[in-house]
């Protein structure tokens, strides 16, 4: 395990070293030699190190990409794909020998609050640290994965009955609550666990993860540490599950709204798309905000159909602007379980050519970590879309992992700069020299570059000076229903006539 920690310290720095690159375009075009020659020499020295440990790899850069298809890149624990298919195994060899197994989803209490309060970076050192602390507790036959976020998988292969899960899972907790010391910071962790067995509470990977899943939030509302899956308690549970049923039900019924949030050109101050993002109009709740819903959908395969009707009805909307006389682009985000949804390209294209709206007007937006989760796949499922004439962006650009090499493999049109930097860029000087350094790696790529977040004028004019292409956020406008939206464009367009 500490070798995988060496290794990973190299695996991780290709983000910051695609901004180092950048960096020192931009140092010597300045005139600042001497900066520029210390940052060279510092991506050389990682370069050269990351040389030395590919070379001890038995299969060089094919084992490379083997384990990053298969692995999170974060912990280097095994994801939500490889985790699948060693639960599958074991359940034909249970079959076979006509014994237990037990799947566990273990969800780390109140991971927000680190975040907030200590940085993201501090967090993902934690979870990388809490992966390090499970592979350390569990047996050689178990197996452990991190499925996203702060929720992590285990699978005990061998189990004699609910009391022996239930003691396993309780021993992982109690190893979880010993301090962890990231950096200099020592930190009091605790973790809600749900159980399913095969075969008592599933017969397959999916639903065994969803049944223990359900437990594990019936342990966190409960506040009891550890929970089985109880039938019952899935039949009639719960707030969230009834929320599921009612997703299901309002995608189909329509309750689904979009709000747009436009994008202005900096060249020439016009706005030249928008961002759809989706409301949940909920018949008791109101307005529902899609952080409420979307990681929901993703969890349950509603992610699908909820897309779908997205897509559509940004579609019907670009059509109708278009019929009079707006033509604007329109970006549409996509969620890691989109790229793996092969029939995705086809639909998208159905949809297009019904509406006689042209592939180039829709632009369909990916986070770093929906790229990273399955580079294969993703990369399929994107060289397909851009075959048709659809621009990709990556969102959020600046938070993740994503390698400068692969980069430049993925038929990506725009990198968006996640608004945590951007809005701050203006006081703080790293997240400034962060934001200067994606926008020379946009331009040296031929990308465009949108900035998220701007809320003040200085902000706005900042980017303008440093070549950014694109912006959105408060400043402009918030997110608006169409209607809005049509008035804000006319009243900003008849300004602009009237000066």
């Amino acid at each position: 395990m500490r070798v995988m920690r060496t290794k990973r310290q190299f695996r991780t720095v290709a983000a910051p070293l695609a901004l180092l690159a950048a960096a020192v375009g931009l140092l010597w075009a300045n005139g600042h030699y001497t900066a520029a020659l210390a940052v060279l020499s510092a991506l050389c020295f990682v370069l050269v190190m990351g040389r030395l440990l590919a070379s001890r790899r038995p299969d060089g850069e094919l084992a490379d990409n083997e384990f990053a298809l298969l692995h999170d890149p974060l912990t280097e624990l095994p994801n939500r794909l490889l985790f699948h298919d060693r639960v599958h195994q074991t359940i034909l060899g249970a079959t076979r020998t006509g014994t237990r197994a037990a799947v566990i989803v273990l969800d780390v209490d109140r991971f927000k609050e680190i975040n907030e309060s200590l940085g993201h970076h501090m967090g993902d050192l934690l979870l990388y640290e809490l992966g390090y602390k499970l592979t350390e507790t569990l047996r050689q036959s178990d197996s452990v994965a991190r499925l996203g976020g702060d929720e992590f998988a285990i699978l005990l292969p061998e189990i004699d009955d609910e009391a022996a899960a239930l003691a396993a899972a309780n021993k992982i907790r109690a190893a979880l609550s010993n301090p962890i010391a990231v950096r200099d910071v020592s930190l009091e962790v605790e973790a809600s666990a749900g159980i399913a067995l095969y075969p008592d509470h599933g017969l397959d990977p999916e639903t065994l993860l969803q049944h223990a899943d359900v437990a594990m939030y019936s342990a966190k509302k409960a506040q009891s540490g550890c929970e089985l899956y109880a039938r019952a308690r899935h039949e009639f549970s719960p707030a969230r599950l009834r929320l599921v049923q009612d997703l299901r039900t309002g995608i189909s019924a329509g309750q689904l709204e979009l709000h747009y949030q436009p994008k202005v050109r900096l060249s020439d101050n016009r706005v030249v798309g928008v961002e759809a993002l989706a409301r949940w109009n909920h018949p008791e709740h109101g307005l529902v905000s899609p952080e409420s819903f979307i990681p929901l959908a993703e969890r349950t395969g509603l992610i699908r159909p909820l897309t779908l009707a997205v897509l559509e009805m940004a579609i019907d909307q670009t059509a109708a602007w278009r019929s009079r006389g707006i033509q604007l682009a329109m970006s549409v985000n996509l969620s890691p379980r989109n790229l793996t949804d092969h029939e995705l390209p086809h639909q998208i294209k159905r949809l297009l050519e019904e509406r006689g709206v042209p592939t180039n007007s829709l632009e369909l937006e990916l986070r770093e970590d929906t790229i990273n989760a399955d580079p294969k796949r993703a990369r399929d499922v994107l060289s397909r879309l851009d075959a048709m004439g659809i621009w990709l962006a990556i969102d959020d650009f600046g938070t993740g992992r994503t390698a400068l090499p692969y980069l430049q493999q993925l038929p990506v049109t725009t990198l968006k700069v996640d608004r945590s930097f951007v809005g701050s860029m203006t006081h703080e000087g790293d997240d400034a020299a962060l934001v200067r350094s994606a926008i020379a790696l946009g331009r040296n790529l031929g990308l465009r570059v949108v900035a998220e977040g701007v809320e003040t004028d200085a902000v706005m004019n900042l980017l303008r000076q440093l070549g950014c292409d694109q912006v959105q956020g408060f400043y402009v406008c918030r997110p608006v229903p169409a209607s809005d939206f049509e008035r804000w464009l006319r009243e900003r367009e008849y300004a602009e006539q009237a000066a």
